[in-house]
């Protein structure tokens, strides 16, 4: 059995498997052992500095570079693709004993013919499409929940200063997108295992001392901080001078003291709040730009047309747990369309498209807004239910893009057979499914998007506001969604005195 000593990065785990692969030694034979036994952030051992977001990846392709640090080399390096390596990299952020064990496995399987280990029919595929998208489940959370406080100027950078409590290492993974969110503002962004510093410029990554960060595991009483990073007061002087010293590579003399995670909510980076002031003031339509076409690889083969009827889909594997697939209901022509992300559990069990908690939430909000559900048609973005068991109940899962790619066809027969002259987009999914990854909702809440002959209203899921706690912000949620439907109804009314009027 080798004892592989590395550090908690994936570059170290990156180095030590492609010399093993090289020694052709096999997985059962390796013991996987993180130097120190410290939970630090894959790639930001120490003090670290990134280069500015956009620059250019310069790290080695394993095909090309020898192995360095175990042994000596006997084979050629095996040639990895670079989605392959990208999954891998991302599945390195899961938190797990047996992160890089399992990495390795996949790894050795890959290299050695074994090109079913990324089906979900297999055990370590299914495990490592589980950790992916944890990983990007949380990624998108520390995006869109993290809520940054603005400083005093007086106090000097950084001008924002932000806190979250990930569970998995995504420092590093979400810097580069936040500092381009944030444009020329100084930020911070810390974690229970590092902290990241944006000066205008240049990322720098750094973590507490080890013996300092046993106190991250003992949060102080929910009665005693709020969810945010505090400015202007004692606790934050506290809370600068910890991270201080993790830049200055000092060990700090006062114990981590640290805030709970913050409420659901919309985000609050500068940036985008100046962003969204400036489209808010915007009255015509907003053009997003074509939905760049979809590049296919050995692994991501293109996907082919269905045979059958919907209920006989199988372009993604979510048919193997879902008990319905749910189509589109409504009216045949309908001037809205409503397009939501996926079904829920009660969908499933009965077929029919927002019959759940939320469906009744959404009844309520087109009251509200002088409409009724017989007026309109009603879909998903993902036909079927996609979950995951925690704690004995089945949960909600968001769709990975390749489920929601997958499920396109049936959304484009829905738009050309109804063809409706407004599209309601209930929350990010929706959304992304109708005009492109690249388009955050948070963005565009409040405005008309006119996109491939197509106007779209987004809002908020009925669902947000049933897991919001705030009854404040919740309340303001509903509002907002009463809003969309107000505006979609009334460019639909627009529209059809424009189709009636006779030709001049």
């Amino acid at each position: 059995m080798k004892r592989i000593p590395i550090e908690l990065s994936f570059t170290a785990w990156r180095r030590a498997a492609r010399a093993l692969l090289r020694q052709g030694v096999e997985p059962s034979q390796i013991e996987w052992v993180e130097s120190g036994d410290e939970r630090e952030a894959p790639g930001t051992a120490g003090i670290a500095s990134v280069a500015t977001p956009g620059a250019p990846d310069t790290e080695s392709d394993p095909a090309t570079t020898g192995a360095s640090g175990i042994g000596t080399t006997a084979l050629a390096a095996p040639a990895i693709p670079r989605e392959l390596l990208s999954w891998l990299k991302t599945a390195a952020c899961f938190r797990a004993p047996d992160r890089w064990a399992l990495l390795y496995r996949i790894l050795w399987r890959w290299t050695h013919g074994e090109r079913h280990v990324l089906d979900l029919n297999d055990a370590d595929g299914a495990l490592l499409d589980q950790r992916i998208r944890a990983v990007e489940h949380e990624t998108e959370d520390l995006l869109t929940l993290t809520l940054f406080r603005r400083r005093d100027p007086s106090m000097g950078p950084p001008e924002f200063v932000g806190w979250y409590e990930p569970h998995h290492d995504l420092l590093e993974r979400a810097a580069a997108r936040f500092a381009e969110r944030m444009g020329d503002s100084t930020w911070m962004l810390a974690t229970p295992y590092g902290a990241v510093l944006w000066n205008g410029m240049l990322l720098r990554i750094g973590r507490p001392a080890a013996e300092e960060r046993e106190h991250a595991a003992h949060a102080l009483p929910e009665s005693t901080m709020t969810g945010e990073a505090i400015t202007s007061t004692p606790t934050e002087a506290l809370w600068l001078a910890y991270y201080a010293s993790a830049f200055n590579a000092q060990p700090s003399p006062v114990p981590l003291r640290y805030w709970r995670m913050p409420p659901a909510g919309p985000p609050l980076p500068a940036r985008l709040a100046r962003e969204r002031s400036r489209l808010g003031a915007q009255s015509a339509p907003v053009t997003v730009p074509p939905t760049p076409p979809v590049e296919y690889s050995a692994m991501t083969p293109p996907l082919q047309e269905p045979t059958g009827p919907l209920g006989t889909c199988r372009r993604c594997a979510l048919w193997r747990n879902a008990k319905h697939a749910v189509a589109g209901a409504g009216a045949a022509h309908a001037a809205i369309m409503v397009v939501g992300e996926q079904p829920g559990e009660y969908e499933n069990q009965h077929g029919e498209p927002f019959t759940g908690p939320a469906g009744q939430l959404l009844d309520a909000v087109l009251a509200r807004a002088g409409l009724t559900r017989e007026a309109l048609y009603l879909t998903y973005a993902v036909k079927h239910y996609k979950w995951e068991t925690l704690d004995q109940q089945r949960v909600h899962r968001t769709p990975a893009p390749r489920e929601v790619e997958a499920c396109q066809y049936w959304l484009e027969k829905e738009l050309t057979r109804i063809a409706p002259r407004v599209v309601v987009t209930l929350g990010a999914t929706a959304l992304k499914a109708l005009t492109g990854a690249h388009v955050n909702l948070s963005e565009y809440l409040g405005q008309t998007i006119a996109h491939d002959g197509r106007l779209i209203v987004p809002a908020w899921h009925p669902s947000y506001a049933l897991i919001t706690a705030d009854a404040r912000l919740r309340d303001d949620i509903v509002a907002t969604i009463a809003a969309a439907f107000g505006r979609a109804a009334a460019l639909a009314a627009k529209g059809e005195q424009v189709r009636d009027m006779p030709d001049a």
